[in-house]
């Protein structure tokens, strides 16, 4: 073969083994690929497909927005605005720039306007125009009541959001779980301001904090992938513990003495499970409880008229039916395989006290 030759046959070869590799599972789904296919080995069964656990698309912008109403100035009373420092303001937010605002520029606006006319009011600045005192306290009222509904446009409604439960992410690994003590931090914030609009007391001081929060999840999809984790789990539990519950343990234990073959499955479970598996499904467990959390605190904080977010929020985080309390199911029924399967072999794992132990969960519930 000729230097020319060998050089194209090795070019192929490494192009061949590149797009091999990149078909490859990786992450999360390389280490359930090899977990399953350790057991299937070691039951004689085939890892059958599991009823299907999906995660569903967040909510279209459209289909969340809340109404606001339009208000308009009109010419003279434009002009009256600047006895209370407010022309400035009005005039870019009816700009070209001003009208193309996000929801949550949207948002500061409307806040720095109550603001502003409230300290007028206040101050009396217009007792000499009685009618434009009437019709900017009727101005503030309305905006005043209907700050909730445009907040929730800027956090819960808002495209950011939906990016960042994006159901094209992948399972989240260990990187993506870490990112979600940050995260937590971020929309942790979002429901404590969310939580001041709806009383009468005094509103928060700027929204500067909100953009920057806003701008942290428009750059994640942490929320997706964490979903997406969960969906993982609980379907790939299903189908290992069924393969351990059909595994005929008075046959691999005859008297429930342990086999050569029942140390081969506690090598699996201890070496694949134990020492893989079981700590990402912890940080998943954290992750996903700190989501929950926190998506409860908002959806209490912001409460709107939106059918469709209450739809995926129960789908998603509900305490009786939504996704983590599926996975939760999904661990307790494989942790119970592993108990029975071991204890039928006298191979119980023991904690460095002695005692039996093989948490059904990993985390608090």
């Amino acid at each position: 073969m000729t230097p020319v030759r060998k050089a194209v046959h090795f070019s192929l070869l490494s192009l061949m083994a590149l797009l091999i590799s990149a078909c490859q599972p990786a992450g999360p789904e390389a280490l359930w690929q090899d977990y399953l296919q350790r057991l299937e080995r070691l039951t004689g069964q085939r890892a059958e497909p599991a009823p299907p656990v999906t995660v569903t698309r967040y909510p279209r912008s459209r289909d969340l927005r809340q109404p606001i109403p339009e208000l308009r100035t009109g010419m003279r009373r434009h002009f009256g605005l600047a006895q209370c420092d407010m022309m400035g303001l009005v005039s870019a937010r009816n700009s070209s720039l001003g009208r193309l605002q996000t929801a949550s520029l949207r948002f500061a606006y409307e806040l720095d306007f109550i603001q502003r006319s409230e300290t007028c009011l206040t101050e009396d600045r217009l007792a000499d125009d009685e009618a434009f005192h009437l019709w900017l306290s009727e101005i503030h009222t309305l905006k005043r009541e209907s700050l909730p509904a445009l907040y929730f446009n800027a956090t819960l409604g808002s495209e950011e959001m939906a990016g960042f439960f994006t159901t094209t992410a992948r399972p989240a690994n260990t990187d993506s779980l870490a990112d979600m003590a940050t995260l937590d931090t971020a929309l942790g914030r979002i429901a404590r301001l969310g939580s001041q609009l709806g009383s009468n007391g005094p509103l928060p001081a700027d929204a500067g904090q909100l953009e920057q929060d806003i701008a942290t999840l428009s750059r994640s999809d942490t929320g997706g992938s964490i979903l997406q984790g969960l969906a993982l789990a609980t379907r790939e539990l299903h189908r290992a513990a069924d393969m351990l519950e059909q595994v005929d343990t008075t046959a691999l234990c005859p008297r429930q003495r342990s086999s050569q073959q029942a140390r081969y499955f506690q090598n699996v479970f201890i070496d694949i499970y134990g020492a893989q598996i079981q700590p990402w499904l912890s940080d998943l467990d954290r992750a996903s409880r700190l989501l929950q959390d926190t998506m409860q605190q908002l959806a209490t904080d912001l409460p709107a008229n939106s059918p469709a977010f209450d739809a995926w929020h129960t789908a998603h985080f509900s305490d009786d039916e939504g996704l983590r309390q599926h996975f939760r199911a999904a661990m307790a029924r494989h942790t119970r395989a592993w108990q029975d399967l071991l204890a039928s072999c006298g191979l119980q794992p023991r904690s460095s006290h002695g005692d039996t132990r093989l948490d059904a969960a990993p985390g608090s519930p």
